[in-house]
């Protein structure tokens, strides 16, 4: 049977699919604790030419990546399979064999050397708010995820250190003194680097099932006027 690998989902596509469904419950763990080109971002940017200064994804480049990815895979799919190099689509999860064969060094090769020179050029996490469709596929369900950082007001002093150490440019200051200091933004990659920041030890990750409710409960309580002052 002639079937090469655009006819099969293999165990990544599984893994990263997960990802994608559990975001409305466990936010981007995927993007910050799992995804090695995002590992080498954060290494390489810190030495990058070009600092960003605005704190939004540009959505029309998101929009054009997932289109032309998802638009060239059926192309392709659908061209190979007229051609009869496809036959079927299948489940096969070792497809992809870790042999270090000279097709997943070239691979590995290339996104490696892609993320560093885009590191280099782009501040952080530039390219993984833009121009990743992965990311892009899972900040639509961590809108409402329950896996979120939250800042404790009674120990926040809004000294602003998470906020410029964060690595996807979240104004966390805001969410301080208009959300209870829920952390709410989509873009957020649960990375922790906020949490190290903080010298209050003010953050933690935490289970938020309800977040209506905990900003009600939280409302009730008294805002220090450092904060609400602000």
């Amino acid at each position: 049977m002639a079937l090469n690998l655009l006819g099969c989902i293999t165990l990544v596509v599984v893994i990263w699919g997960i990802f994608v469904l559990i975001t409305p419950v466990f936010g981007r763990i995927g993007c910050g604790w799992f995804c090695f080109m995002g590992t080498v971002l954060d290494i390489a940017s810190q030495h990058s030419i070009f600092r960003i200064k605005w704190n939004k994804p540009i959505i029309w480049i998101r929009l054009i990546i997932v289109l032309a990815f998802f638009t060239t895979a059926f192309i392709f799919l659908i061209l190979r399979y007229q051609s009869g190099i496809i036959t079927e689509i299948k489940i096969d999860l070792w497809l992809l064999k870790m042999d270090f064969s000279p097709h997943y060094k070239h691979v590995w090769l290339y996104d490696t050397m892609g993320a560093v020179c885009l590191g280099l050029l782009l501040e952080r996490r530039w390219a993984c708010r833009n121009l990743c469709f992965m990311g892009t596929l899972c900040s639509s369900g961590t809108a409402i995820s329950r896996l979120i950082p939250v800042v404790d007001i009674n120990k926040c002093d809004l000294c602003g250190k998470c906020e410029s150490d964060c690595l996807v440019r979240i104004p966390i200051t805001k969410y301080v003194k208009k959300n209870c200091g829920l952390i709410t933004n989509s873009e957020c990659i649960l990375c922790g680097k906020c949490i190290d920041s903080c010298k209050r030890n003010a953050l933690k990750i935490k289970l938020i099932w309800n977040r209506k409710k905990y900003i009600e409960n939280n409302v009730q309580q008294d805002i220090p006027e450092r904060v609400a002052g602000s």
